[in-house]
């Protein structure tokens, strides 16, 4: 097998029509996340996303996206802005992570996010957990004669929220898609505030990501598009939400919501809307991205197993990083955990603030 190392934006035509017709056809590909248009998106506002492509008999069989980062060490492309990565190739592909690495001049491979259904990597796991998704390939009615049998006290609890809101604040309206700026732009305000109020990084604080979601938020074509939806209560814009979609996965990516209308939970109100109607316009399954906000476990139909981990051609270097992430769980687990909570909280936003400077 022969690499070709090329940086994103001189891919050819065939060679993207190459990738688009393998993430087709590899159901776990499924995500929008693993179509060219969002590496080339990230590579318009960064200067360090490459593209490993796999060659055999000199047609390309595989891609693997990537962001250099200082000493040859391979990132996600969008880093901390994705929620799914790894090698687009098909399943029955034949490939060997390190000779990967050497193909594309790189020292190691961090990943935090990637597809753990995908085999070669699987020895360099170091945690894998459930990213949770919606499903509604049933449509809504389906979706939610699920939920009443799964969390029927929760469900109901959230469809009086609803009614609620309607009477209280209402006539509800959602709109799907809109291509208003000034709807991106209270979405980017509120967000900003909700960062600073939660202590969390302010990942809109740097100018590659504001860019990225501004390019992906217009970004209309039929494999991949950005989808802004917005709530409406009484008129007033309550809550905005920017996904990324490629056919009938819709990933939901950024979202935020009106202060003043917290005491009728927007977040939910608009959720509920949303799943009532995403259904009509196609979508057949919502990303919801791994992580701890209680809502996720609340909306989900199932999930899909990300693994975070490392591949390093560095022994020493790789041993160091194996055993800082062993020692960083069992902290987590142990009777230290509370007094190092809060040190702990500040050098995680650090790391995360240094990750996305350029």
């Amino acid at each position: 097998m022969n690499i070709q190392l090329l940086p994103a934006d001189k891919l050819t035509a065939d060679q993207i029509a190459a990738w688009v017709e393998i993430q087709r056809s590899e159901p776990a590909l499924d995500s929008p996340y693993f179509r060219p248009e969002f590496t080339r998106a990230v590579a318009a506002v960064r200067g360090d996303v490459e593209v490993g492509v796999l060659e055999e008999h000199g047609e390309p069989v595989g891609f693997f996206p990537f962001q250099r980062s200082p000493g040859n060490v391979a990132l996600p492309v969008g880093g901390k802005m994705s929620d799914f990565h790894g090698l687009v190739a098909r399943k029955d592909l034949r490939w060997e992570p390190r000779e990967l690495l050497r193909g594309c001049r790189l020292a190691a491979w961090r990943f935090d996010h990637l597809i753990a259904s995908q085999s070669p990597p699987q020895p360099y796991h170091w945690h894998v957990a459930p990213s949770p998704y919606v499903d509604l390939s049933r449509g809504w009615e389906g979706y939610r004669a699920e939920q009443l049998a799964v969390r029927p006290e929760w469900f109901k609890r959230a469809e009086r929220k609803l009614r609620q809101a309607d009477r209280e604040a209402g006539p509800l309206r959602v709109e799907l898609e809109s291509d208003n700026p000034a709807v991106f732009q209270y979405m980017l305000k509120w967000k900003r505030r909700q960062y600073q109020r939660t202590g969390a990084t302010d990942v809109l604080a740097f100018d590659w990501t504001v860019a990225l979601l501004e390019r992906v938020r217009v970004a209309k074509s039929e494999g991949f598009s950005g989808v802004t939806s917005a709530l409406y209560m009484g008129g007033v814009l309550t809550a905005v939400m920017l996904s990324i979609r490629s056919h009938g996965v819709l990933h939901a990516w950024f979202s935020a919501y009106h202060p003043d209308f917290a005491q009728l939970s927007p977040g939910i109100v608009f959720w509920m809307k949303l799943l009532q109607a995403y259904p009509q316009i196609g979508v057949r399954r919502i990303d919801l991205g791994k992580g701890p906000e209680k809502y996720k476990t609340r909306l989900m139909s199932a999930a899909i197993d990300v693994a975070e981990g490392a591949v390093d051609l560095r022994p020493m270097a790789g041993f160091l990083r194996r055993n800082c992430r062993h020692a960083y769980d069992w902290t987590r687990q142990s009777p230290l955990r509370r007094p190092l909570l809060k040190p702990g909280r500040i050098i995680r936003r650090l790391i995360e603030s240094r990750s996305f400077r350029q």
